[in-house]
């Protein structure tokens, strides 16, 4: 029983082509035993059919050997033929094994008793017979015509006796063959019993293999019929078989879970997309409704830059050589704005507008700030957003050193190096307030540009703050567009200054990748 388990057991792990080579295998062996019995059986029964007459075959072969032995020994006593005397010796020495065979000893049996009987006459006759030959050879006549009289009467008597025996061995025989045609017919028909028998096995076998394999096939063809008319809502195999069925149906689990979850998130998507849609309608008329505004402010800007270079030129006439240079640096950083409306500047020209930034700060602040730069002339030519660094100074000066009346520090500097260029703007100022570095960038990651407030900070409160706050996140989601990377703008704590207000400083670090 646990051979057959184990077996079971083995064939249900296997795949499906080794159950299918099993059952061929299996087949092939019952199919192959049954051939070798009935070809054993009729060997049997053929042998044993056969071997019922060989005794008479035996005894006629048998009598031809005395036969041809007495012919020999005839034709010696009367030509004295020496072929004949070797010929009779040859038969005798050939029939020696025949007599053998004979039963030795008396016996109650009667076959026993006439072989006993047949052996001993065999004996007497060749006796007799090489008396008579040997008589023959001396030209003894009497003795010779005497043994040979003897060997002829021995003969008569034993050859009656064979034929007797014979006779006797005959009727047995038939009676055995009877038996055996009778035994044959059974055998038959028990054979074609069992040959049917045999064939429903080997026919039920592949049936309930093909049966068990094609099942789950029948439900795979199903399930992906219905898959195939938007039908998603199919059960699921759960097969934990590990044939390439088992295999299958749970592929085919996988892709009905991957399909409804595909379904789901295209649904979810969908939702998201007609959300979008929607808030874009609203954003082309915002855009719209901006587009008009900003065409009718451009008037002002312009108005103003050519008021103030008339106030330049005004100035001049009348040699008032410093309030010219304020208003042509008012007049410069009015011309940048509208020759780079929303593009792209060179690291120079963003510079040149923070000079004229940086006067005109020097003039109203009356040189409460003092700026450092240190510029790589070797990068000026490089391409970035424009209005970057303008806000970063304005944060400094109205946040970092809002509070500070003398000795206030504002460096910046731009350095080249292989694989980078780093621009950094810093100051002694108070730094930020905790928390505050955070939430800017929380605002960045969520893609606003709102205000970012200070904490316990109501909205309305310390406006200017809150607007510079506004403006870095303007500039810190610039620069992620720009380049494509987080990681063009940081800020830490500046250790390199000694603050004025008690506070750690801050700096802007600006890392363009080349």
């Amino acid at each position: 029983m646990k051979i057959f388990s184990k077996i079971s057991s083995r064939y249900k792990r296997a795949s499906i082509r080794y159950q299918i080579m099993f059952f061929v295998i299996l087949n092939s062996a019952i199919t192959v035993a049954a051939l070798l019995f009935m070809a054993s059986l009729f060997s049997h029964i053929m042998r044993e059919t056969g071997d019922s007459f060989q005794s008479n075959a035996d005894l006629d072969a048998y009598i031809l050997e005395l036969e041809e032995s007495k012919a020999a020994m005839e034709s010696y006593i009367k030509y004295r033929s020496f072929g004949s005397v070797d010929k009779f010796f040859k038969i005798q020495k050939k029939t020696e094994d025949t007599i053998k065979k004979f039963h030795e000893n008396p016996s109650t049996i009667e076959v026993f008793q006439r072989e006993f009987i047949i052996r001993k006459l065999s004996l007497s006759f060749f006796d007799l017979s090489q008396k008579a030959i040997a008589a023959r050879r001396a030209n003894n006549i009497v003795n010779a015509e005497m043994y040979f009289t003897k060997s002829l009467d021995c003969y008569s008597h034993l050859r009656k006796k064979i034929i007797d025996l014979d006779m006797l061995f005959f009727t047995t025989n038939a009676k055995n063959y009877n038996y055996n045609k009778v035994r044959i017919k059974s055998i038959i028909q028990k054979l074609v019993i069992a040959m049917i028998g045999l064939v429903m096995l080997m026919v039920l076998l592949p049936y309930i293999n093909i049966r068990n394999i094609t099942k789950p096939l029948a439900k795979i063809s199903d399930v992906a019929r219905r898959l195939s008319e938007r039908d998603f809502d199919v059960p699921l195999f759960k097969n934990k078989e590990n044939d390439e069925i088992g295999n299958i149906c749970r592929a085919f689990d996988a892709m009905i879970i991957s399909i409804r979850e595909y379904v789901d998130t295209i649904w979810e998507r969908a939702m998201k997309e007609n959300e979008l849609r929607e808030k874009e309608i609203e954003l082309r008329a915002l855009y719209t409704e901006a587009r008009l505004k900003a065409l009718q402010e451009q008037i002002k800007p312009h108005f103003l830059f050519n008021t103030l270079n008339s106030g330049a030129q005004l100035a001049m006439i009348e040699e008032a050589y410093k309030t010219c240079d304020y208003l042509e640096q008012v007049s410069d950083f009015f011309r940048y704005n509208l020759q780079h409306p929303g593009s792209e500047a060179t690291i120079a020209e963003e510079l040149g507008m923070l000079d004229n930034y940086i006067y005109i700060m020097k003039v109203r602040f009356d040189n409460k700030f003092t700026f450092i730069k240190d510029i790589d002339e070797s990068v000026l030519g490089t391409k970035m957003p424009n209005m970057i660094l303008q806000p970063l100074v304005e944060n400094c000066m109205k946040h970092g050193l809002k509070d500070v009346t003398e000795n206030g520090l504002i460096k910046i500097t731009v350095k080249g190096k292989p694989d980078s260029i780093e621009i950094t703007i810093s100051d002694n100022g108070c730094g930020f307030a905790p928390g505050v570095k955070e939430r800017l960038f929380e605002e960045v990651e969520k893609g606003g540009s709102g205000i970012v407030l200070h904490k316990d900070e109501e909205p309305g409160e310390n406006n200017g703050e809150a607007h510079v706050s506004a403006g870095l996140v303007n500039v810190i989601s610039r620069l992620r567009m720009y380049y494509k990377y987080d990681e063009v703008f940081s800020i830490a704590d500046n250790p390199e200054c000694e603050s004025v207000s008690g506070g750690k400083g801050c700096i802007f670090f600006i890392k363009i990748k080349r």
